[in-house]
């Protein structure tokens, strides 16, 4: 009777617990990413910096090199250099992470199967002058390093943020080090002025760097520096021209006009904080004096 009762209460207390338990489908080891995890970017245009780059006409001559069309750098700048930097911040809500699968997932560009995981979001940005601006988007997380380079087109992507946003999420699996060995060999393989793009490995990412007139047109140097978090998912973005930052993405989230302080609040915390300083120095001196 004791164990029946037992039991009977072992069985109540599972059942009490049941709708807390969720169930959710095996993830493969390379996606980092759970459903439900938000984060949020800044976007700064700097403009003052676009000079020498649109006096070198080098959005035409990137888009001969690595054609982006709609996503092409110089329609990010377009699109935000009537604003002052952060322009606009850029929020990612995972809503489900599906089902692994294996396909033509580059088809026609890239007719060889890969293996990857879909993602679902809401994706979209926020400005202080207009509402907030959602909507649902899909990524495709691939399964290893080669995938993932075919899945940023030999990394032409990175020469544009716009084009970067499709691949949002690597595979934590990836090894920096192969990816830019695969794209140096690639380079050689295309030859002409594809040869004169460096490329180094980061621990979270990779640098491409084009020497002064590598592409022909550009009169400066172009660098480009992408990193991921230990999730996978794209933490920064910085292309420079010349050594001026053109474009950066990064952390960063947006607050509401009504919560932000005003800047003359920290001007007079800056004064008080150092008048404070000032009299415990005096007051310090004064005690060793006394002794």
């Amino acid at each position: 009777m004791k164990k029946m009762k037992s039991l009977t209460l072992i069985t109540l207390v599972v059942l009490l617990f049941i709708p807390s338990i969720r169930i959710s489908n095996a993830q493969g080891s390379y996606v980092g990413i759970q459903n439900g995890e938000e984060y949020e970017w800044a976007l700064s245009v700097y403009t003052e910096n676009w000079n020498t780059y649109i006096a070198d006409d080098l959005g035409a001559t990137l888009d001969n090199l690595v054609p982006l069309g709609a996503s092409n750098l110089t329609r990010v700048f377009n699109d935000w250099n009537s604003f002052a930097p952060p322009q606009s911040y850029w929020p990612l809500k995972v809503t489900s992470i599906g089902v692994e699968e294996t396909g033509l997932l580059f088809s026609p560009d890239d007719n060889t199967t890969i293996t990857y995981t879909p993602v679902n979001g809401t994706f979209g940005w926020i400005l202080s002058v207009f509402d907030r601006l959602e909507w649902d988007e899909m990524w495709y997380i691939v399964n290893d390093t080669s995938s993932f380079l075919r899945q940023t087109m030999n990394l032409s992507r990175s020469f544009s943020l716009y084009s970067m946003f499709s691949v949002f999420i690597a595979p934590t699996t990836i090894s920096w080090s192969s990816l830019v060995s695969d794209f140096l060999a690639e380079m050689t393989v295309k030859g002409g002025l594809y040869t004169n793009i460096a490329a180094t490995a980061q621990s979270n990412g990779f640098l491409l760097d084009i020497p002064a007139l590598g592409f022909e047109n550009n009169s400066a140097a172009i660098n480009i520096n992408v990193r991921y978090n230990s999730k996978g998912v794209l933490s920064y973005y910085k292309i420079s021209y010349g050594g001026k930052t053109l474009v950066d993405f990064k952390p960063g989230k947006y607050i509401p006009e009504h919560e932000r302080v005003p800047d003359e609040y920290y001007f007079v915390f800056i004064g008080l904080a150092s008048i404070l300083i000032i009299e415990i120095i005096i007051f310090i001196y004064m005690q060793k004096r006394r002794k």
